[in-house]
């Protein structure tokens, strides 16, 4: 982190937002712990609690639902009262969801909870990537990948760590250290956090007034072309490690929990090496678009290999897993093209309305994708190869719609140091 600041702010303030870094890099790896948690602990969820396939796609998918929902007004908010505010009051959420699905002896009760989570997680993300347009926005997409590199450990402690913790001490024991590790990071977030290096801006009314008018975002020619990759970008990759590739592992390819969470942890960390790189990516080809479509690509390859491919040694899955993960990441090359066409003042309801779609795309995604499976399966509890084809080929296709889509949107060619205000 002090490397990427070295040139981008006063020296007085590069401590400061070192501090502010950390505790945002903590805040999202949080949030990436909770999302991803379902899916190594899906077989388990299963069996003890007798979740259908079809209510396992929903309980997974409604952590981004509610994520989604809360993305538009979170905009209005961070712009209007500042991030330091409403992340401190609004992750609180994600502490009372951590108690329920600790308590939760029911699917109804898991449901909610995964709804506060999702709610209480919203702002993580977005609250950040507010801060850094704010502090060094001709370093937003380096930041920002730094923060989705190092916020993804959360996804790693969601493998392997999560199903010995689980194996020992039993799943609950996991949303119990969560819901105190939130009640310290909503601490720091108030304490550290500082909405702008310089003076906070007079403009507020007039900020709140523009907050209000969402549909200017939604209208734009780029914004409508970029839509449907932002429905498809993460939920493509999520739909895997979080919710279906446990139970593929399981059902398909016979692995135990242990064998099944290495996996997802190598995928995971991967995915987090991969937000590193996709970040700099950008700068590198000096556009968008050709990282997009790289990545999109090879999320597209894995999908439809791992929908034919036989039972397979466990080295090759390790690394035809860690690819999938590398590639997951391109979805930081889609943030940045949306941070670059709008400018510093209503960067917090531009990127939450953009995460609206992203997040709503992963609900959506694993609701069908859960539909499918169900249908195919017949409601049995072990799914069969059949329905795991269908629903990977089917996240494949619309990830390939997308791209296509996507294409026709515009760019801002990008030079190294180029500020994106």
């Amino acid at each position: 982190i002090n490397l990427y600041i070295k040139n981008i702010l006063h020296k007085k303030f590069k401590n400061q937002f070192i501090y502010l870094m950390i505790v945002l890099c903590l805040g999202y790896t949080l949030s990436q712990f909770l999302r991803i948690s379902v899916g190594v602990l899906a077989p388990e969820l299963m069996d003890t609690l007798h979740i259908s396939h079809e209510n396992m796609g929903v309980l997974g998918g409604v952590f981004f639902l509610s994520f989604a929902f809360f993305q538009i007004p979170s905009g209005i908010l961070l712009d209007r009262f500042g991030p330091r505010r409403v992340m401190s009051i609004v992750i609180l959420f994600a502490f009372l969801g951590s108690v329920l699905f600790a308590l939760a002896d029911n699917y109804h009760s898991l449901l909610i909870a995964r709804i506060l989570m999702g709610f209480g997680c919203s702002i993580c993300l977005m609250g950040s990537l507010v801060l850094i347009t704010k502090w060094a926005p001709s370093n937003f997409s380096v930041l920002a990948g730094t923060i989705l590199g190092i916020g993804g450990i959360g996804g790693l402690l969601a493998t392997t760590p999560l199903s010995m913790l689980a194996d020992t001490y039993g799943w609950r024991s996991a949303f119990w250290i969560s819901a105190i590790v939130i009640s310290i990071i909503a601490l720091l977030y108030f304490i550290i956090i500082r909405d702008d290096p310089k003076v906070v801006d007079d403009g507020e009314e007039e900020i709140m007034k523009d907050s209000l008018n969402i549909l200017k975002i939604i209208r734009q020619r780029d914004f409508k072309f970029m839509v449907p990759m932002s429905l498809m970008s993460y939920s493509s990759f999520v739909v895997v490690l979080g919710l279906w590739g446990a139970s593929y592992l399981k059902d398909i390819q016979g692995l135990n929990s242990m064998e099944r969470g290495n996996i997802l942890m190598l995928m995971a960390l991967s995915w987090n090496i991969g937000s590193f790189v996709f970040g700099y990516l950008n700068k590198f080809f000096g556009g968008y678009k050709r990282v997009i479509m790289f990545g999109s690509c090879g999320i597209i390859l894995f999908l439809i290999i791992i929908s034919f491919i036989p039972i397979l040694d466990l080295n090759y899955l390790f690394i035809l897993f860690s690819l999938f993960g590398f590639f997951g990441a391109f979805p930081v090359a889609l943030i940045a093209h949306y941070q670059s066409l709008h400018d510093k003042i209503h960067m917090g309801k531009a990127l939450t309305t953009a995460n609206f779609f992203n997040f709503g795309g992963v609900f959506l995604i694993q609701w069908i994708t859960g539909k499918i499976i169900f249908f195919i399966n017949g409601g049995a509890l072990v799914a069969s190869k059949q329905s795991y084809v269908c629903a990977f080929l089917f996240v494949a296709f619309s990830l390939f719609i997308a791209l296509i889509i996507y294409m026709f949107s515009n760019e801002k060619k990008i030079t190294t140091g180029e500020s994106h205000e």
